[in-house]
């Protein structure tokens, strides 16, 4: 049998002091013992307000990360990078996140899970002492034939 793992962005938020005007890019990478696939969604400059749950800008279209044989539990290695644009410096938070997803079982046919992925970004110069946490959720799909 085969299975499809699809990548969904389902929200983005930030919380904090550092502005309005942010992009980010997100990565996966996917491993059962090696690498099987991976995939990026970057979602460009646009103004997203503190403490705003919403819709990823642009609605941004699923990502197949993975399409292959069902193999047993895959795992996903995140990458997140959040930036607060300035004129001049930017604000730029970094952070990695593992999890596991397990095939379905027997006798259904897809697995869901969602996952939250959030880090801190700090306003540069550091001296201003301004700091922001960006989060985004993401959704992840596991479907078998």
């Amino acid at each position: 049998m085969t299975c499809k793992l699809t990548m969904t962005l389902i929200s983005e938020s930030q919380q904090g002091e550092c502005g309005d005007d942010w992009k980010y890019d997100l990565e996966v990478q996917v491993f059962h013992e090696e690498l099987l696939g991976k995939g990026l969604i970057s979602v460009p400059k646009h103004i997203l307000e503190s403490g705003a749950v919403r819709e990823p800008h642009g609605a941004p279209l699923p990502v197949v990360l993975y399409e292959g044989e069902c193999i047993g539990e895959l795992q996903l290695k995140m990458h997140l990078t959040a930036t607060e644009v300035d004129l001049f410096v930017n604000d730029v938070g970094k952070i990695n996140k593992e999890i596991s997803i397990e095939s379905p079982l027997p006798g259904t046919h897809k697995t869901t899970k969602e996952v939250d992925i959030a880090t801190k970004v700090l306003e540069a110069p550091r001296i201003l002492n301004k700091s922001a946490v960006f989060t985004l959720r993401v959704r992840f799909t596991l479907t078998r034939d």
